[in-house]
């Protein structure tokens, strides 16, 4: 099975993007410090919306993992992009016409 440039450049935008969250969350341990407000920032439980939060991600409510601060602008191109690069790569699997 041959890997195509998209699936190259999707496993370099995931591991740039671990690499990121690891050096600005545990090694600062940036994520420990919680904005107040917090808890009336999660929307339907899983969504997080604070612009009073400077942090682009923060860490789940439970759990592991780390989710997006939809107030600001980067995570929601972020959110988009991964979604388009999702679609990309599943419709080239595919053979999709776009």
């Amino acid at each position: 099975m041959q890997i195509s440039l998209i699936q190259t450049l999707l496993i370099i935008f995931i591991l740039i993007a671990t690499v990121w969250v690891f050096i600005n969350t545990i090694i600062t341990k940036k994520w420990r410090n919680k904005a107040p407000g917090e808890a009336e920032s999660w929307k339907a439980g899983i969504f997080y919306y604070n612009p009073d939060d400077k942090r682009l991600m923060l860490p789940k409510r439970t759990g592991l993992g780390f989710t997006l601060n939809f107030a600001q602008p980067t995570a929601i191109i972020l959110f988009l992009l991964l979604v388009f690069i999702i679609i990309i790569v599943a419709c080239l699997n595919r053979g999709c016409n776009i």
